[in-house]
């Protein structure tokens, strides 16, 4: 499928941040998100990967008064104020922030991929892809937590975070020889589909079971009227190639920075 997709479309570039911001608030309280900016500002705990700032500076310049906005919603929470900023947000506040002496936490790649309800795409051999429900949010959350960590330990409040998901996400567990070891989930928002969670436990690992569940949540996004999916991988990792395999191409670039109450 072609893409044809520019690194320059700034209406592009909005449409899935805002994806981005309604799948992060799906895990957090509604008096804990906030417009700010032009973006979201979501707060679920400390330390929590759904806790930043998106979408800043996509809506045109973002003042010094907003910034202090921003970083207060965080400050007050007991959170570094954190920003997952887009490379194309209004360069004001890429300037803010260097002036703030943010640093940089994380470095991501958004990739996206049209949606056609008629396109065919094959099955992974030996993968079956099962959606999950509400009553089994827990041991979902609980794999993809494994997922991530591989074999390290896994937090408590992480799996708590996931488990307790707004029912518009829709979850997924991917199976091999019969057995539950990965799984994925996508949150659909004006006809975009934000693909994300995706995580195979270590013994699962290189039979397919991510590239299985990237397609079925494609098949699943275009039967819901979707016409556009993305997600957010790290560079030049497997789930980039991965997400390339199954049509996506890179877009843009977001790059996480943050600043703690007490830096300045």
């Amino acid at each position: 499928m072609t893409q044809m997709f520019s690194s320059a479309d700034l209406a592009l570039a909005q449409r899935i941040e805002a994806g981005h911001a309604h799948s992060a608030s799906l895990f957090a309280a509604s008096d804990a998100i906030e417009r700010i900016g032009g973006g979201w500002a979501v707060f679920k705990s400390v330390d929590s990967p759904m806790t930043q700032a998106i979408g800043i500076g996509m809506n045109g310049a973002v003042s010094a008064v907003e910034l202090d906005r921003l970083e207060a919603f965080f400050h007050d929470r007991g959170s570094p104020a954190i920003i997952d900023l887009c490379t194309l947000a209004d360069p004001s506040l890429q300037a803010l922030v260097q002036q703030r002496g943010y640093t940089v936490r994380e470095i991501s790649n958004v990739m996206a991929r049209r949606l056609d309800p008629g396109e065919e795409l094959p099955d992974v051999a030996d993968i079956e892809v099962q959606p999950v429900a509400a009553s089994e949010m827990g041991p979902w959350a609980t794999m993809v937590a494994q997922g991530f960590a591989g074999e390290g330990d896994v937090p408590a409040e992480h799996v708590d975070v996931m488990a307790t998901a707004h029912p518009a996400l829709e979850a997924f567990f991917g199976l091999h020889g019969g057995r539950r070891v990965a799984g994925a989930a996508m949150a659909v928002q004006s006809g975009l589909a934000t693909l994300f969670g995706d995580a195979t436990l270590v013994q699962g690992r290189g039979h397919g079971l991510q590239l299985a569940l990237i397609r079925h949540r494609i098949r699943r996004a275009a039967q819901l009227g979707c016409d556009l999916a993305s997600a957010s991988v790290v560079p030049g990792g497997i789930s980039h190639r991965n997400y390339e395999r199954a049509g996506f191409q890179l877009v843009y670039a977001r790059v996480m920075v943050g600043r703690g109450k007490a830096d300045g």
